[in-house]
């Protein structure tokens, strides 16, 4: 029995080390993000009601992608949100997104901005 435990032991930490060398290397070959901020971007956080599945999510997504000035659109399922980041000279930008919204048959709430 203490033959097996040593050896299950060993198995966990080999895979462990692996673990961490993969991600050590991917770190040095991935450059960090640059910020929003340093790249002139803003980012809103607009609740979505109605949003129950997966499809609804990859729907308003890919609706909300395709409005001109959004760089970025990112759901977050849990919370029922969605995170928009667009240009910053942008002015009516989210007025169209949630309009993307409702042509899809959602409920957008009131955006958030990040400062």
């Amino acid at each position: 029995m203490k033959n097996q435990r040593s050896g299950v032991a060993a198995a966990l930490s080999a895979a462990l080390m692996s673990l961490v060398t993969a991600n050590l290397a991917q770190a040095v070959e991935d450059p960090p993000p640059m910020s929003v901020r340093a790249t002139g971007l803003k980012v809103a956080t607009i609740p979505v009601e109605g949003m129950v599945c997966l499809s609804c999510a990859a729907s308003i997504k890919k609706a909300v992608r395709k409005v001109d000035g959004v760089t970025d659109a990112e759901i977050d399922f849990v919370h029922r949100s969605l995170r928009v980041t667009y240009a910053s000279g942008k002015v009516f930008l989210l007025g169209r997104v949630s309009t993307a919204i409702v042509g899809l048959g959602y409920k957008p709430g009131t955006p958030v901005l990040e400062p």
